[in-house]
This record gives structure tokens, C-alpha cells and sequence, in this order.
């Protein structure tokens, strides 16, 4: 064979079957435009690559191929240079007339390659499918060119989103190699993905993974997207846990470790949530969404650490990472009610109170009013709780006025909120008590100024 056919056969076979160990694209969806230019394209190789392409097939039987002869050889040249220059249409042209003369199919392989090559650079995958799939049945051509061909067909079917057949090329090509490679698994796993045959995904993605892992290959990020998202779809939560710890630790991206908190918490493992979310906060992962650190702050509640939560909202309103809104403050008030530290709860409280008018913000504002002795401030807040018309249970806002009277020694207004409170059940029988005690309270005063001045010397009585 002449030395320029070696090398010309050699490109055409080199173009493809090289494409899918090295070439092959890893993204998701594995159609991107760069991917097919690489795979097809038309490269350089010399007589040696020739000849290790043919030795893969040296112990199977030997089939008859034709040859390259030099004037074919000579036209698919004069092609070749048309492409080079841009003039594609000319290229198409003489690839198009030699098809029309007796060529063999060792011919017929090579120029059926090039047109598809053209449909490829052109985006017109449709168009170049049926190119491949006539090399696929041609009996004299070599069999490197025939399985690149299928390959071809494999990555073509799936770029048409016609999974089923890409699946079937795909396997075809595989059954053809000597040497198993992870992202011919792969591919099939996407192409399942797109079918939503996810068992299939998982057997694909986790053979993928395993063998690149015994080649000392690298596994690629995608593959445990993959994987993880067949796990998902099969409801095996703890798998999908073990791949994010994977994700987490490997890549340390904030998305993996909010999911990892998020599956834990799905799977009841709290002490867990709680522990990726808190490696999130130090790695500065929440901070993309005032969510985040809300429900951080949510989970310290929930774990009965409220001056961690309070510490989390403190900083976050600080720096502007959360805004002033009255769910914020509001939340910052219970972590530092929860906390026994009333004297800081009662800022965050007000604010909230004023932001949002509730009437259970009032009353919890109220109730620390009353614990910090700042009774007419506690009457205020209070009374503005049962004329707001939401509070839920008025009768215990009843109780703390009553008492916050008392206190201010406000006798007809503490007995005028203790018989308003003692008209509900839940707070009849305290309310009952109050009453009395102010009836006891009066009669002691009333007897105490009968028998003592206001500077509390005793009265001399009269004979």
C-alpha cells in the first residue's frame, strides 16, 4: 500500500475509534458541539498507529478487505484539501460523485466517513447517522473503521435523543474492545438516566466507578452527580448519604454540604444535620441565603443550644448577611428567651412586636415585661396583644396585666383584669385567687391606716 493511503486510512480510523477513550465528554448531557468536533475530526497518524489499530483484531478470525487504490485515494485527497480550505460544499460534491463510481468498500468506508464528518461540523447529526450506519454494513472494510462507525452511531443516536438505539450502538461498540473504559458505563448510565430506567444507572455509574478506581483513574465529579441522582430516584437515601459525604469531603462545595445536613436530617440522624451545617457555617457555606442561617439558627433551638443561635443571628444581622425583618428578630428574641437572657431578649422581642403586629409577639414581649418588673411597660405591651384579635389564648394575657396592676398598686384595674380573666376556664381558679388576695391586700390597708399615719407612727386613740 502506498505510504500516503497508510496514513489517510490510518486519520480516518484514528478519528474515531481514539475519540471515546480520551475524547469523550464528561459533561451531563454529553451532546455539547466541542465534544462530536473532537471526536470526528480528521486527524494525523502515522503508519505505526496503522498498525496497532489492525493488531486488536489479529487473533480473530481474518475476514477479506479491500484496498485503497491510489486514483480513489487521489480524489478523497483532492476532498480532503476542500475541507481544509472551508470549501465544504465542494468537499461534499467529489465525496458525493465517487460514491456514484464502482468503489470498494474499503473506499466506500473512507468517503462515507468523510461526509459524515461534514454532517457533524454542520450540527446536522440526523444527516449523519445514516452515513455510519451504511459503514456498519459494509462485509470488505477494515473492522477498526466499522467500530469507530458504531461508536459513532452510539454518540449520533444520542445526540437524537433515541437513547434506546444509543444503548444498543453503544454495547455493540463495547462488545468489540479488549480493554473495558469507565466512560463507555457512563455513557450508558446517562443514556438510562434520560430513559429513567434508573436501575440501570446505578449499575452502569457504579461499574464506571469501580473500574476507574482499579485503573487508577480518576472519577469525575459527574459520575457521583449521576449516580447520586439514580439513588435519589429510587428513594435509597442512604446511598445518596454516602455519596454526598463523598461529595462533601472530595470536592467541598457549599451545595454538598447543605444536601449532606439536608439527607441526614431526612434520615433522622439530627447530631449529624447538625454537624454538617455547623461545618458549613465555619467554611462560610450559609451565608449565599439568609434561609441558611435561619435554619441554623433553627436547628440550635431545636438541639437546645439557643446562645449559639442567638451568636448566629447577632452576626448575620451585623454584617447585612440576613435581613431586619420581624422573622429575624423574632427568632433572635426566642433564642435569647430560650437562653434565660431576658434583658436581651427583650430588644429583638420589641422589634419584632412593632414589625409585625402580632398579638402572640406582644404577648411573649409582654411576659418578659413582666419577668424584668417593668410593669407599665408589660400593660402596654400586653393590652396591645388581646387588641390585635389574634392572640390565641387572651385569657393568660389577662392574668399578667392583673398582676402587672397589682404591682403598680393599680387596685380597680388588677381586680377589672383578674374578673375578665376569671371568665376562662384555663385561668378561673388563678384568677379567683388574685381576687381575693387584692380583697385580703385592701382589708390589711385599710386596717393599717386605721391604726397607723402616713409616716407609720401608731394613731393615739381617743378615750
Amino acid at each position: 500500500m502506498h505510504k500516503g493511503q497508510m496514513l489517510l486510512g490510518a486519520a480516518l480510523a484514528v478519528a474515531m475509534t481514539a475519540g471515546f477513550g480520551g475524547g469523550f465528554s464528561d459533561t451531563d448531557s454529553g451532546t455539547e458541539k466541542g465534544t462530536f468536533a473532537h471526536l470526528f475530526g480528521v486527524a494525523s497518524a502515522d503508519a505505526a498507529q496503522q498498525e496497532k489499530e489492525e493488531s486488536r483484531f489479529k487473533n480473530k478470525k481474518k475476514k477479506r478487505v479491500d484496498a485503497l487504490r491510489q486514483p480513489v485515494y487521489e480524489k478523497i485527497a483532492r476532498a480532503q484539501k476542500l475541507m481544509e480550505e472551508g470549501d465544504k460544499e465542494g468537499a461534499r460534491a467529489k465525496l458525493l460523485d465517487l460514491m456514484d463510481d464502482r468503489i470498494n468498500d474499503y473506499e466506500k468506508a473512507i468517503v462515507l466517513q468523510f461526509l459524515g464528518q461534514l454532517a457533524i461540523e454542520a450540527e446536522n447529526y440526523k444527516e449523519a447517522i445514516p452515513y455510519y450506519e451504511q459503514i456498519t454494513r459494509l462485509e470488505r472494510a477494515p473492522d477498526n473503521i466499522i467500530n469507530a462507525a458504531t461508536q459513532a452511531l452510539a454518540q449520533l443516536y444520542f445526540a437524537n435523543e433515541d437513547y434506546t438505539r444509543a444503548i444498543d450502538y453503544m454495547k455493540r461498540w463495547m462488545a468489540t474492545q479488549e480493554t473495558e473504559s469507565p466512560t463507555s458505563d457512563i455513557f450508558l448510565a446517562r443514556a438510562y438516566y434520560a430513559l429513567e430506567d434508573f436501575p440501570n444507572v446505578v449499575k452502569y455509574a457504579e461499574r464506571a466507578i469501580q473500574l476507574a478506581q482499579q485503573q487508577g483513574r480518576k472519577v469525575e465529579e459527574n459520575w457521583w452527580l449521576l449516580l447520586r441522582a439514580a439513588y435519589f430516584e429510587l428513594k435509597n437515601y442512604e446511598k445518596v448519604r454516602d455519596i454526598l459525604e463523598i461529595l462533601a469531603v472530595t470536592y467541598d462545595k457549599p451545595e454538598y454540604w447543605r444536601q449532606l445536613a439536608a439527607i441526614y436530617s431526612e434520615l433522622g440522624m439530627e447530631d449529624k444535620n447538625l454537624a454538617a451545617m455547623e461545618v458549613a457555617y465555619r467554611r462560610g457555606f450559609l451565608e449565599e441565603k439568609p434561609r441558611y442561617l435561619m435554619s441554623l439558627a433553627q436547628l440550635y433551638l431545636y438541639h437546645n443550644v439557643p446562645i449559639k443561635a442567638a451568636w448566629v443571628l447577632e452576626r448575620a444581622l451585623k454584617e447585612g448577611k440576613v435581613e431586619k425583618s420581624g422573622e429575624v428578630y423574632e427568632l433572635l428574641g426566642q433564642a435569647y428567651l430560650n437562653a434565660q437572657e431576658m434583658e436581651k431578649a427583650e430588644g429583638p422581642l420589641r422589634k419584632a412586636a412593632e414589625l409585625e403586629n402580632k398579638g402572640e409577639l406582644w404577648m411573649r414581649l409582654g411576659q418578659v415585661l413582666v419577668e424584668r418588673n417593668k410593669w407599665k411597660e408589660a400593660v402596654d405591651a400586653l393590652q396591645k396583644a388581646i387588641d390585635s384579635g389574634d392572640l390565641k389564648e387572651p385569657a393568660f394575657a389577662w392574668v399578667l396585666i392583673g398582676t402587672a396592676q397589682f404591682n403598680l398598686e393599680n387596685f380597680k384595674e388588677a381586680r377589672a383584669a383578674f374578673r375578665k380573666a376569671s371568665k376562662f376556664k384555663e385561668t378561673r381558679k388563678t384568677a379567683r385567687q388574685w381576687l381575693k388576695y387584692i380583697d385580703s391586700e385592701l382589708k390589711r390597708r385599710s386596717q393599717l391606716t386605721e391604726y397607723y399615719d402616713k409616716s407609720g407612727r401608731r394613731k393615739k386613740r381617743s378615750r
